[in-house]
């Protein structure tokens, strides 16, 4: 049990039911503000005589970064501290690599010289994409980038700072438009012809300039493009303030008892921040602009591979050893990633799995477990005056595992010399074997619908496979010819009333799929009673 530090204490705000959740983007001023490293972080390096450096990555603000710590932030230690974020702070703004698209395809839509829509937002098609679009925001993006397609001339609609000829003509500010192109990490504009004089027709777009564009954008040109300002504004697809996140979710490994070994995040991150501090120096010292264009690509590539190191047609950022750093995207995607291998697919306690046989001497609803499953399966039971003989007696049969005393001490009776002197009062944990006609939930993956899982009672038997009668192999899908299946065996007694009265197989004979049976009498049963009631045979007793 987790015993929390006592100047930690509850929260006292309301309860409120939850009626909706609003995603949006982190601003810069939100990521600054839930951070605890102000000033921000600026160091690669991790520690200075031999404690963790402030305002490096392992700022003992963001969290203890071992069990002997405590959190300078809310004092809590390795296991009560829930981390904290941190932020950095960038020379020059860089493209988000999962927003590059979106931000390509606002691009399209807005002018490259005013920021506003390229269409008038009187126009009739502008009107009926609000219409035909009300509530479904991210449709409005697409219809809006359809119909802003192909235009060569911004004519988006705004009385203010324009002639009176402009106005007649155009509506917008009048002025070409340049075609954008994606190459990998980087966005290039072009012109048909030179817009100025002192322009060139061809140009790489910075992410700098990107941001000075979307920063004008206004808000109900955001509306106009399917986004809520308060939640989401274009500009805020741009980095230009990076957030660290804490020691916890980064963890460092003891490697040999003494060297540590950080992260791939705080690996990647050590590099970003490499590449920061450089571009900094270049700025200060006034470098030659293909040096500093150089720099700032090392940055970009950084934060990139930051997020995503399996882009195509882009270098993997990897170890000095080779191995490819592990980046944010590879951590949630995928069957190992953090959604389908951790939230989906837990890994429980008090389970068994193995292969499964089967028995036809078996009723559907038992199933076969192998003793030595039965034995090192536990069942909770708190010693009462109606039951402390029995739990006595399985204590002197080696039938129970574990003896826990009402001040919390474990008695492990496996390794105790002798079991039988102990004894017990009333209030003490017997944890005894699984027994036969315990019930127990029987599953086969995948779990497709509701009969995947069942309740079966035990029967405790020899060799090493569970026991299945044939019958019960419809609604699992199960066959056997090298099928494996998870025993689940419940600690309370809430969990055993609710499989006894809604997981039970009788219970489930029915499916409520179609109204009709799920499972019945299969192979030498069913041929079995075929012989049986043939017109011409008699069974003498």
């Amino acid at each position: 049990m987790v015993y929390f530090n006592s100047q930690i204490a509850d929260s006292i705000a309301p309860y409120r039911n939850v009626r909706r959740v609003q995603f949006g983007i982190l601003s810069p001023d939100e990521i600054k503000r839930m951070s605890v490293t102000n000033p921000p972080i600026e160091h690669p390096e991790l520690m200075e005589g031999g404690k963790p450096k402030e305002r490096g990555l392992m700022d003992p603000r963001q969290g203890p970064p071992d069990r002997n710590s405590k959190c300078k932030t809310c004092a809590g230690s390795y296991i009560e501290c829930p981390g904290h974020f941190g932020h950095i702070e960038l020379t020059k703004p860089v493209y988000h690599v999962a927003f590059l698209s979106k931000t390509l395809k606002i691009l399209r839509c807005v002018c490259f010289y005013c920021s506003k829509l390229l269409i008038d937002p009187n126009d009739q098609k502008i009107i009926d994409i609000m219409k035909k679009t009300k509530g479904q925001y991210r449709r409005r993006l697409a219809y809006v980038f359809d119909a802003c397609k192909g235009q060569k001339i911004c004519k988006g609609s705004d009385n203010e700072n324009r002639s009176e000829v402009t106005i007649k003509y155009t509506g917008g500010c009048g002025r070409i438009q340049p075609k954008y192109r994606r190459s990998g990490l980087d966005l290039n504009v072009e012109w048909k012809e030179a817009p100025d004089e002192n322009q060139e027709r061809k140009m790489k777009l910075s992410a700098e300039r990107v941001l000075s564009i979307f920063k004008s954008i206004p808000d109900q040109t955001c509306h106009l493009l399917g986004m809520d300002p308060r939640h989401a504004r274009p500009d805020w697809m741009i980095i230009t303030v990076l957030p660290v996140p804490p020691m916890c979710v980064r963890p460092s490994v003891l490697v040999f008892g003494t060297a540590r070994s950080q992260d791939d995040l705080t690996y990647n991150l050590a590099n970003i921040l490499k590449a920061n501090k450089t571009l900094r120096e270049d700025e200060q010292r006034g470098a030659a602009s293909h040096i500093f264009d150089e720099h700032l690509q090392y940055l970009q590539y950084h934060c990139a591979t930051l997020i995503d190191n399996d882009m195509p047609g882009m270098p993997q950022s990897c170890h000095k050893s080779g191995r490819p750093l592990k980046s944010i995207k590879a951590r949630l995607k995928g069957k190992e990633g953090r959604i389908r291998g951790n939230l989906m697919g837990k890994r429980v306690d008090f389970s068994g799995r193995t292969v499964i046989t089967p028995d036809p001497n078996l009723a559907i609803d038992q199933v076969g477990v192998p003793r030595s499953i039965a034995q090192n399966l536990t069942v909770p039971e708190i010693v009462t005056p109606f039951n402390i003989e029995w739990l006595q007696e399985l204590i002197r049969r080696n039938a129970a595992k574990y003896i826990i005393w009402d001040t919390g001490d474990r008695i492990d009776l496996r390794f105790h010399p002798k079991p039988s002197d102990l004894h017990l009062q009333c209030g003490y944990i017997v944890e005894r074997h699984m027994m036969d006609d315990d019930l127990v939930v029987f599953n086969r993956q995948p779990t497709l619908h509701k009969m995947s899982m069942m309740a079966h009672r035990v029967k405790v038997l020899p060799w090493s496979t569970f026991r299945l009668n044939l019958s019960v192999t419809s609604p699992y899908n199960a066959d056997f010819d090298g099928d494996e299946m998870n025993l689940h065996l419940p600690q309370s007694v809430e969990s055993k009333a609710e499989l006894s009265q809604l997981m039970t197989v009788p219970r489930l004979i029915i499916t409520p799929q179609s109204n009709r049976p799920v499972m019945g009498i299969v192979q030498d049963t069913l041929t079995a009673v075929r012989k049986m009631t043939r017109r011409d045979v008699f069974i003498e007793k």
